[in-house]
């Protein structure tokens, strides 16, 4: 029995083209067992395969798991390639390597004993044992796809790839960070196809120690642990909710973003620097001119903060991720606006752009990924702060732009 056109069409598309598909399984903060799950009707003597493709975040091992009538416990390591099972229903078990750390983990089996329907899980474990296991509330492992057939027929899953929606039962805590990892497909591993390898500097930044300082945008649930998921980089994120790197002239506090320099970590590889909005529209910094070295004016915050970082991690690479204006409906934080110093959002886009290019630190213009002031309606929850399509859009245009500088050496000294 062959699966629908489209079926073969979309899973083929996936194999060779890659999407941003990939939910990340999140544990919960304290004791927890992890867990993804969904009921499938099953009786003694049906076959299934259960398929998953999947990859390690900060947990490397999924288990994926049935009970009567399909009792199966199968363990599988995402980083090492090895897999193991047991149980009354349990057949054969396998792991097969897709590229860029993906595997596509099997289970096949017949039901046997009493009942009609099972749990399909799909469980997050610690380095060593099961559940349950005390958890922190961010580690977690991606998921791509799942597909469970019954008898050699088609996938029985109505949702195969999207594991936040309510069709996929949570254990207690369990969440989805929806689209938080990036699934390269067949196409992103040219040896497996015969092809000459080509590493687009994806490669490098996997592992890399990365201190993210910055206002609400960085600190908040945007692009940030969006963006450690799809490079594989570590984060350290050290933003401030309204904060700004210099002087204050509104009741806004003063040097908050700047103030974290300090905490960045002597060995961080890389750091970012997201001046935000703050300095124009809550803050009011005054902006100064190019050869301002204080914090007292934007021009001058800019560029002591670069100093400063270098001063406090020699090693690391700055890379500064430059801002984008709210929308028309913000008071405060969009172009078009004058603020009490006189001055215009424009004025300080510029400031960024010339001081990082006086000083030689790479930029990533996020305005160019096609968040700003007209879009926000489309890439923004509130007319400034990102929505889930936003914080994709951000992380996956930033991402790029990464890998970029990658492949021009960026991170080769």
């Amino acid at each position: 029995m062959l699966p629908p056109l489209q079926t073969l069409v979309d899973s083929l598309d996936i194999l060779v083209n890659g999407r941003l598909v990939a939910d990340k399984i999140i544990e919960p903060v304290g004791s927890g067992s992890p867990s993804v799950y969904h009921v499938v009707s099953i009786v003694s003597g049906d076959t299934f395969v259960f398929d998953v493709v999947a990859k390690a975040g900060e947990r490397t091992r999924l288990n994926l798991f049935g009970q009567t009538p399909a009792a199966f416990d199968c363990t599988f390591d995402l980083v090492n390639g090895t897999a193991v099972g047991f149980g009354a229903a349990f057949g054969a078990v396998s792991i097969i390597p897709l590229g860029n750390g993906w595997y596509r983990c099997r289970v096949t089996g017949t039901a046997t004993g009493a009942g009609v329907s099972t749990n399909f899980q799909h469980r997050i474990y610690p380095a060593a044992g099961g559940h349950s296991y005390v958890g922190d509330g961010i580690s977690g492992l991606y998921l791509q796809q799942s597909s469970i057939s019954r008898n050699g027929g088609p996938n029985v899953l109505a949702f195969s790839t999207d594991y936040a929606s309510d069709y996929w039962s949570k254990t207690a805590g369990t969440t989805v960070s929806v689209n938080s990892g990036l699934y390269l497909g067949l196409l992103s591993d040219p040896a497996g196809i015969a092809g000459d390898p080509y590493d687009d500097g994806s490669a490098v930044l996997v592992g890399k120690k990365w201190a993210a300082l910055g206002s609400s945008i960085t600190i908040g649930a945007y692009y940030a642990p969006l963006l450690a998921g799809q490079t594989g980089m570590i984060l350290t994120n050290l933003g401030v909710s309204g904060s700004a790197l210099g002087l204050s002239t509104t009741a806004y506090p003063s040097y908050g973003m700047s103030n974290r320099i300090v905490d960045i970590p002597v060995d961080t590889e890389l750091v970012t620097l997201e001046p935000g909005p703050n300095a124009f529209g809550a803050q009011e910094t005054p902006l100064g001119v190019f050869s301002d070295t204080t914090y007292a004016t934007h021009y001058g915050s800019l560029w002591a903060a670069c100093v400063a970082i270098r001063a406090q991690a020699p090693n690391a690479k700055i890379v500064m991720i430059g801002t984008y204006s709210g929308g028309p409906g913000h008071a405060t934080h969009r172009v078009g606006r004058v603020n009490g110093q006189g001055n215009t959002m424009d004025h300080f886009f510029e400031a960024e752009r010339y001081v990082a290019h006086a000083l030689g630190i790479p930029f990533i213009d996020i305005s160019q990924s096609g968040m700003g002031y007209l879009t926000s309606t489309l890439y923004m929850a509130d007319e400034l702060h990102p929505n889930s399509a936003g914080s994709l859009c951000h992380a996956t245009y930033a991402a790029e732009c990464l890998r970029q500088m990658a492949r021009r050496g960026l991170f080769g000294a």
